[in-house]
């Protein structure tokens, strides 16, 4: 028993630092952006701030999926904002799709099809 009071005491003191600078950095900059530019792996985490500061993080995180045509690339994007403005809270309700096809230059334009 007392080595795993040990364990969770190291494993505690050792992440600390990295999650303050975690807040810290996204406190001052506009977030970490993860592949920007490619709209089927984007994701992206951020501090949301209100008048009053720093009220939440958001996270975005996109995956690509099967297109309803060929030629056709989908992705889902999945949004979770963790809320501590008036009570905790964590919402994964928004969610959404959008399809690309393959551009002139070798770009992916946004299409018209709908994801499945």
């Amino acid at each position: 028993m007392e080595r795993v009071g040990i364990g969770i005491i190291a494993v505690l003191s050792l992440s600390a630092p990295f999650v303050f600078g975690l807040v810290y950095y996204l406190g001052v900059t506009d977030g970490i952006e993860i592949n920007a530019g490619d709209p089927l792996r984007e994701s992206r985490l951020w501090m949301i701030r209100e008048r009053r500061g720093p009220t939440g993080i958001g996270w975005q995180y996109t995956a690509p999926i099967n297109g309803p045509l060929p030629g056709v690339q989908c992705a889902r994007t999945q949004l979770t904002v963790f809320n501590w403005s008036g009570g905790v809270s964590l919402d994964t309700s928004s969610n959404y799709c959008r399809c690309f096809e393959p551009g002139a230059r070798g770009d992916l334009k946004e299409s018209a099809a709908a994801c499945q």
